[in-house]
């Protein structure tokens, strides 16, 4: 459990984008906004993930709404069949209908994410995946994600992670509700691992204000410092 950088990935941390004209092209209302966006966007990511200011911690964060793009969709995704693929063309009851050349300027903001992301990893990198989802979704706190491939993050980390949750009082699910990580493509080899945190955790309810309660702050500040003095020890070695 050695690495050489962590990358942290925000891919449904925004909601910029919906108004404009050239990207949205859904019928924006108020259930729109409060039943599909409010409820499916990822809130205060940057407040639970981060606050490490080190040259081997890099942040990406997609400056758009995963209702313009969802950047970290498959390319192929099997979801394309439901409509929910990189651009979504329907979702909780909503349609839309975008226009061809609309959409290839909308995969470009996709491919342009992955570039991204790759040009931040390197070799023997961690990749962490930074999510949040709906309380009603489960009754899981935090749910730890990881691909069965070479991709998949080294079991002393999950353990490492599923304790301190754990210890914090949570309860873990592995690959549950949601399963997999991102892995962009790469010429090198490095691991990837999910978190999804319960908004229940740390949001009030009913509200998008941030709740008193900092556990889950910080057991990811335990997290992010114990895999940093690792990569730094490993490199004074």
């Amino acid at each position: 459990m050695q690495y050489e950088r962590i990358v942290l990935n925000e891919p449904h941390a925004s909601v910029e984008g919906l108004y404009d004209e050239r990207l949205s092209f859904w019928n924006i209302d108020d259930r729109f906004i409060n039943d599909i966006v409010l409820k499916w966007t990822d809130w205060h990511t940057d407040y639970l993930f981060h606050g490490f200011r080190d040259e081997n911690v890099r942040t990406v964060r997609f400056p758009y709404s995963r209702f313009i793009v969802d950047a970290e969709r498959l390319w192929n995704d099997p979801l394309e069949q439901s409509g929910q693929g990189i651009v979504y063309k329907c979702f909780g009851g909503y349609t839309r209908l975008v226009p061809e050349e609309a959409e290839a300027q909308l995969l470009d903001l996709w491919h342009w994410h992955q570039q991204r992301l790759s040009g931040h990893l390197c070799e023997g990198a961690l990749l962490l995946d930074c999510h949040s989802f709906p309380h009603e979704m489960s009754d899981v706190d935090i749910c730890i994600g990881f691909n069965e491939d070479w991709s998949k993050a080294d079991k002393t980390t999950i353990e490492l992670a599923v304790n301190l949750f754990e210890d914090s009082g949570y309860r873990v699910g592995i690959n549950e509700p949601y399963s997999n990580s991102e892995t962009p493509a790469s010429p090198f080899l490095y691991q990837s691992m999910m978190l999804e945190v319960n908004k229940k955790a740390y949001m009030k309810a009913g509200t998008l204000q941030l709740s008193r309660d900092k556990r889950h702050k910080r057991s990811v500040n335990e997290l992010m410092e114990k895999l940093l003095s690792l990569l730094l020890k490993q490199r004074n070695i």
